[in-house]
């Protein structure tokens, strides 16, 4: 699904916000950083692996770990500054477009077994968390998603078929007995559905909005990436210190790629590589160039461009169990589809522990040469959230209320919705670990992991994430 700007009339019960200032929740649970630690000499290493968030961060992880290569992590601002610690940060397996237009591209055997790469990346996270040490939170639910045709259905039951035919689990699914569609449900989905009370729709998406009438369930959860990243990487640095570096305020403004390795100009050094891993936004300022001096280039729908995604979110007056709820808004899946989603988390204060409502869904093209993460968040569309968001955060809070933030940052998209990992086709010193296509930061770490096993000289099998050439 592609989350839109426009998520419907203004509002017009009261005058609106004025412009606010950008403040994520993620970034105030991160430790200091310390002093700057810039390239200062030309350098070498194994791999050179460029950008410190979470994408990042997992892959230094994985290949020292798994490998015996030594790896240097380039940053040109500081760890988890990018959008690692302005997401939303969610614990999510999904794909940005369908499963089932995924089979009808890749087929049916290479959807699943993407999915299934997805759904484990749960465990890689649990192994990450556990090694490193690291003492963020993170939980685990249930989360749901609303729907109110038969279209919708069907899309989400055929991703379903695809899970059931090649022996992997399927989504719960529910749908009213009031729906009008009932009756029309095709046979081929028998036994991928339960028909319940309208009531329990309601309960399952904490809405008393009738025109959804069905449901899609699936294990979700709730982490700050940015503070994962962070401590994942002070693990790094103690306990690879023979083998890992960290350099942080250094910019890298070429890679060339050659058959025998990589040389990247960074921070006004050289750095040589017999690999480097490209584990940024996708469309930052540095050339990938061949030996000809030519652009590297991926095939046309896995190119990354940008999208800026604003996110608002406040405290609850009292406890609340973690959730998450999306709803969606337009009638047919594809294409520009608008849908708001809803997190609800704990959340560690300095001096209390608090429940975190966070609501998203608008969403911009980004083509500006450069994106400034503390730009005002623009009143007129946290007037809009307010209105079209709020009552599914929630039926009790006024409208007009102070959120405690209001962020944005800028993702990863490409038109194929996959994510991009492994190595270039033709420049196999090159590899790829980029493109978030807004569905939450297990990917990352799944990525990392299976960048790590290439470098480990496993034998792995093509996949919809295999980096193409037009």
């Amino acid at each position: 699904m592609t989350r839109i700007a426009a998520l419907g009339k203004p509002a017009t019960a009261w005058r609106g916000y004025e412009d606010q200032p950008a403040r994520s929740p993620w970034l105030p649970q991160l430790a200091d950083d310390g002093p700057p630690r810039p390239l200062k000499v030309d350098t070498r290493a194994d791999v050179a692996v460029v950008g410190a968030g979470i994408a990042g961060v997992a892959t230094a992880f994985f290949i020292l770990r798994d490998t015996r290569n030594d790896v240097l992590l380039l940053e040109r601002d500081r760890v988890a500054r990018g959008a690692t610690g302005r997401n939303a940060g969610q614990l999510t397996t999904y794909f940005e477009r369908p499963l089932g237009a995924i089979a009808e591209q890749f087929g049916a055997a290479r959807a699943a077994e993407a999915q299934q790469g997805f759904d484990g990346a749960h465990d890689l996270l649990d192994l990450m968390v556990a090694e490193t040490g690291a003492t963020v939170r993170v939980e685990r639910f249930a989360g749901h998603m609303g729907m109110f045709n038969l279209h919708h259905l069907q899309v989400h039951l055929a991703s379903n078929l695809i899970r059931r035919a090649y022996g992997w689990r399927t989504e719960a699914c529910v749908v009213s007995e009031a729906a009008e569609f009932r009756d029309r449900i095709p046979v081929e989905f028998d036994g991928l559905y339960d028909v319940v009370p309208q009531a329990r729709v309601r309960e399952l998406l904490e809405i008393d909005d009738d025109r959804y009438c069905a449901v899609l369930s699936d294990p979700k959860g709730c982490a700050n990436s940015g503070l994962l990243a962070q401590q994942a990487l002070g693990y790094l640095q103690r306990r690879h210190a023979d083998r890992f570096t960290f350099v942080d305020h250094t910019d890298v403004t070429s890679i060339a790629v050659g058959e025998n390795g990589a040389v990247l100009r960074a921070g006004g050094h050289e750095v040589s590589a017999r690999y480097v891993a490209l584990c940024t936004n996708g469309f930052v300022d540095h050339e990938v160039l061949d030996p000809a001096g030519s652009p590297i280039e991926l095939a046309a729908d896995q190119r990354i461009t940008g999208r800026v995604a604003y996110m608002a979110a406040f405290v609850e007056d009292e406890r609340r169990p973690p959730a998450a709820m999306s709803y969606i808004r337009n009638t047919t899946i594809g294409g520009d589809e608008a849908y708001v989603y809803v997190t609800r988390r704990t959340y560690d204060r300095p001096d209390d522990v608090v429940t975190l409502t966070c609501m998203g869904g608008p969403e911009y093209p980004f083509h500006e040469p450069a994106y400034d993460p503390d730009a005002l968040f623009p009143g007129a569309l946290l007037t809009e959230m307010d209105s079209e968001v709020r009552p599914f955060a929630s039926g009790t809070r006024p409208p007009g209320r102070t959120y405690d933030f209001h962020w944005h940052g800028l993702m990863g998209y490409n038109d194929s919705g996959i994510r991009v990992i492994g190595a270039h086709p033709r420049h196999p010193r090159l590899l790829y670990n980029l493109g978030c296509n807004g569905v939450g930061f297990l990917p990352s770490i799944f990525g990392g992991h299976r960048v790590s096993r290439a470098l480990a000289g496993d034998a792995l099998p093509s996949s919809i994430f295999d980096p193409r050439v037009s």
